[in-house]
């Protein structure tokens, strides 16, 4: 690009202690597109390349490099207009601006005047004025639409772009007047910006430019977003002082990447003896199904999806790892994202990838780079382990093959592009959420194998996000690794189709998947081989344990404990709600004495429920000293990520999968018993012969799954051999929701007589109703994949994510893809004097907020206010009314980065706290209840 007005375009201004800088428009295109070339050679997988390669049409095969080159060379071509060279910068200066100002003077006449007299009402943006640039140079909708959106959203119409050169055309020319000299000016600066992206990257004119696929158009625009960022980021790619004329330029992208890349792409290798694999990465030989899994994906010549599907403890986590290499080295991927339900268990598997990935690393032959790792959730940079990582941030040259934390990675928006990620599942729902920025989450996940685990804990709501997601990982033919314990025939091929779908076979070609997915036993492995897929379940069925299973009144609960106890044991009692699970523990401390009674569930301050964990870990963990007798009373988080033992357990009436998940803790590990407790136990309460179940319960599950739960619960169960059958019966129905005939009717596999079979087809009619409205619910805001046939330029980014979801914030974007009541965690503190402190550390810490590791603590003591204070119709009232009370009370906070924003609330001496009508009273031993007054 040659030119006097190299010299005059600015792309970047800002004054800074007394100096004005700025950044030719010239200089950041150029910074740009070799920014981009240079994330193509060292960043992008071979992978990724192939999709976008494979996204070209046929005339232009192996251009991915070139295009990506044209449109960082191009995107900010809508700044060459005098709309926005006479704009102020972000940081106002009056100094600077008007220096700009005459210099643009001396090229564009009256360009001063201009500034004054342009509307301020106009909605001009730069990157929508580069879409329509390119569209009137006849550049197609499928490349100007990548420019459009550039800056996170593509337009909704082509009503925002199109002729806009002419209906706003002093805003792009100075002028109307398309025969004066300011006009013709500005128009050939534009075209020779064109003609420079044009020729730089390899295409000499506009009719040399690919058509391009809608997944390529995606992983383009992601890309290019990042290219941009990384020229943006003045630590990389400084500005120069305005009155430098003679500013140095050598090296200066080779300088500015190095010091933005930290680490290599980590690429797989081929493995042929698996045994000693799985001993060099975990320490242990693979089990029989283990084995198998990895020599069937090794027998594969283009896999995609696998589902593995066993009971706790058989190691599908160190399963899906070996996978997971095997899958990279096959299909060209460089990193995982490893999605878990909950931050619980996210925490809980990181310290193991952690380890695993260590092993990787230093497999790397000649290679002594670091690989970097990333916990994603809204408290990772309250996770030890993660921060144990986050020490190595700011260190630049370091060349001792470490796991680390890659700084640039940080961030809402950037932290998926990171190459191992370990997080809660939303991360990969919002792949199909309408959110700013989409594409960037595209490019992350279309780098990496993506493991998903429990996937049986997934409603039918954020189930539509899962499979669309799929579906769209299915469009890049990036693999997929789905763990469950338990899963439904309906579920599991849902999540073939979806997935075989996106790789755009129709559903007519893809019929005869259902006749290939049996009813299994498990551990059983679904996986496909091109359009085929196949099946695995020959293992050696031996029982792991025979469970068996009693209905318990609650009437009867204290004299049966009693009973359990008299030899000794440890049981454990899982109910649906903590309101319950306080009840009945505060009733058996008074029966047994509270030093018997432990008791955890969600409404605990994080930090003592973190506490009380490692107590429990302590007790019964695998190979600790037991106690004699202990009850533990808790909710659902005790079947989530703890790896402990009973010798006896009680549970509330849930569906069957979920019980089957509990009874994962009965038994658990291989020890010495007594007598009593030899034989496996598991009491249900919450049973009903009349099918009226406790509110909670039916609440939470509806009616017609404990119905069905109930009918099919058998006196006992031996898993793993009964597991698939068990569920296969209990979610028969779902193969009718397709069928609207069958849906309707009552269910031919429940014999009851009339009256309960009637109470059941009222549940059933319920049951479906609420799903329509779930899965109606859900499109809201999904993105869907495109995978029919279209000809090229039909599909564009244009009206992609239309009407997205408005917030930044993380809660409301998690929230859209999960269908659950809003909750609001407040920080707990203790009135200490005059001041506040921790209900562990009775010290005032009140004007000490500005110490980081303070800071750090207090942030760390977050607890969940009662669902009953944050419904849809008071929710905006509670927080407002804390809002008012951190105003009055916590006013300082607004100065730390660390508090900031967040809400707390501070317990009297009686540990109460009132506010609006209601008493919240927190119990070291109960956790936090809540009184109406």
């Amino acid at each position: 690009m040659k030119g006097s007005v190299d010299n005059f375009l600015w792309a970047k201004k800002k004054e800074h202690d007394g100096n004005m800088y700025w950044l030719s428009l010239r200089q950041h295109l150029e910074d740009t597109k070799n920014v981009a070339g240079l994330l193509w050679e060292h960043w992008l997988g071979n992978g990724q390349k192939k999709l976008i390669n494979d996204s070209l049409d046929d005339n232009s095969k192996g251009k991915g490099k070139n295009l990506i080159e044209f449109l960082a060379a191009v995107h900010d071509i809508g700044k060459a207009t005098p709309y926005f060279q006479t704009m102020k910068g972000y940081m106002y200066s009056p100094e600077l601006d008007l220096n700009l100002l005459n210099k643009l003077e001396k090229i564009f006449e009256n360009i001063t005047k201009f500034n004054e007299s342009k509307p301020n009402s106009l909605k001009f943006k730069h990157d929508i004025a580069g879409q329509t640039l390119l569209c009137s140079y006849g550049v197609k909708d499928d490349i100007s639409s990548i420019i459009g959106g550039h800056h996170g959203k593509p337009v909704d119409e082509k009503s925002e772009y199109v002729g806009k050169e002419k209906s706003q055309c002093s805003s792009y020319f100075q002028t109307e007047n398309t025969n004066s000299k300011n006009y013709k000016t500005w128009d050939e600066t534009q075209k020779l910006i064109f003609q420079w992206a044009l020729d730089v990257s390899g295409f000499s004119c506009v009719d040399n430019l690919p058509s391009v696929k809608m997944q390529g158009q995606i992983i383009l625009s992601g890309l290019l977003i990042m290219a941009d960022w990384i020229a943006s980021n003045e630590l990389y790619f400084p500005l120069f002082n305005i009155y430098d004329s003679n500013s140095n330029v050598d090296n200066r992208v080779e300088n500015g990447f190095e010091k933005w890349k930290k680490a290599t792409v980590w690429e797989s290798s081929e493995c042929f003896d698996f045994s000693e694999l799985y001993r060099q990465r975990f320490g242990f030989d693979p089990k029989i199904f283990q084995l198998t899994l990895a020599e069937k994906i090794s027998e594969t010549t283009s896999p995609g999806i696998v589902i593995v599907e066993a009971p706790p403890g058989e190691g599908k986590t160190e399963a899906a790892l070996i996978v997971a290499e095997q899958l990279a080295y096959k299909l060209g991927r460089n990193g995982i994202f490893f999605g878990l339900p909950t931050q619980a268990t996210s925490n809980g598997i990181f310290p193991r990838i952690r380890k695993w990935l260590e092993s990787v690393n230093n497999d790397r032959e000649g290679l002594k780079d670091e690989i970097s790792l990333r916990l994603v959730h809204s408290k990772a940079h309250l996770n030890e382990d993660f921060l144990d990582l986050c020490k190595n941030v700011n260190i630049i040259d370091t060349n001792d093959g470490k796991v680390f934390v890659n700084e640039w990675f940080s961030g809402r928006k950037k932290a998926i592009l990171d190459d191992f990620v370990v997080g809660t599942v939303d991360q990969f729902l919002m792949l199909a959420l309408k959110q700013r920025h989409l594409a960037l989450r595209h490019l992350g996940f279309s780098k990496k194998v993506v493991i998903i685990d429990e996937v049986h804990a997934y409603d039918a709501y954020m189930s539509k996000y899962l499979l669309e997601a799929i579906k769209w990982m299915g469009s890049y033919n990036v693999p997929v690794i789905i763990l469950s314990a338990t899963l439904s025939e309906k579920r599991r091929e849902k999540i073939v189709q979806n997935y075989m779908m996106g790789t755009g076979r129709k559903i007519s070609d893809i019929s005869y998947i259902k006749d290939d997915l049996k009813d299994c036993p498990y551990p059983l492995i679904t996986y496909n081989d091109n359009e085929k897929v196949y099946q695995v379940s020959e293992f050696e069925q031996k029982c792991i344990k025979s469970v068996n299973v009693e209905t318990l009144l609650e009437e009867d609960l204290l004299s049966k404990l009693k009973v359990l106890l008299c030899n000794g044991g440890v049981v454990g009692i899982i109910v649906n709600t903590v309101k319950r699970a306080q009840y009945f523990a505060e009733q058996l401390s008074n029966e047994f004495g509270e030093d018997l009674i432990e008791v955890l569930h969600s409404s605990f301050i994080s930090t003592e429920r973190v506490e009380k964990e490692n107590r429990l870990m302590s007790m019964i963990g695998k190979g600790r000293t037991r106690p004699n007798k202990k009850i533990v009373v808790g909710t659902q988080v005790i079947e989530q990520s703890l790896d402990i033992d009973f010798d006896v357990m009680i549970s509330d009436l849930a569906p069957m999968d979920l019980l089957i998940q509990r009874m994962g803790r009965l038994h658990r590990h291989d020890i010495e018993r007594v007598n009593s407790h030899k034989d496996a136990k598991f009491y249900v309460l919450g049973t009903s012969n009349d099918f009226k179940f406790e509110e909670g319960s039916s609440y939470i599950y509806g009616n017609y799954l404990l119905a069905r739960t109930q009918y099919f619960l058998p006196k006992k169960i031996n898993v793993p051999s009964d597991i698939s059958n068990l569920i296969q019966k209990t979610y028969k129905f779902e193969s009718e929701r397709d069928n609207f005939k069958k849906s309707t009717l009552k269910d031919e596999d429940i014999f009851l007589d009339t009256q309960l079979e009637d109470r059941v087809f009222e549940f059933k009619k319920d049951h479906m109703l609420k799903l329509k409205e779930l899965e109606k619910k859900a499109e809201k805001y999904r993105v869907l994949v495109s995978t029919g046939e279209s000809k090229y330029h039909e599909i564009s980014l244009n009206g992609w994510i239309k009407n997205p979801v408005q917030s930044n914030m993380d809660e409301i974007s998690y929230a859209c893809v999960r269908d659950t009541e809003e909750s609001v965690e407040v920080i707990a503190l203790k009135k200490v004097g005059n001041g506040y402190g921790l209900f562990n550390e009775l010290e005032d810490i009140s004007d000490k907020i500005n110490d980081f590791e303070i800071a750090k603590k207090i942030a760390s003591n977050s607890l969940k206010l009662p669902t009953s204070l944050t419904k849809f119709y008071n929710i905006e009232s509670t927080i407002g009314e804390l809002e008012d009370y951190n105003l009055t009370n916590l006013k300082n906070w607004e100065e730390s980065v660390l508090l900031n924003g967040l809400l707390g609330i501070i317990f009297d001496d009686n540990n109460e706290f009132k506010f609006k009508d209601v008493k919240l009273i927190y119990d070291k031993k109960y956790g936090l209840k809540l009184e109406r007054m």
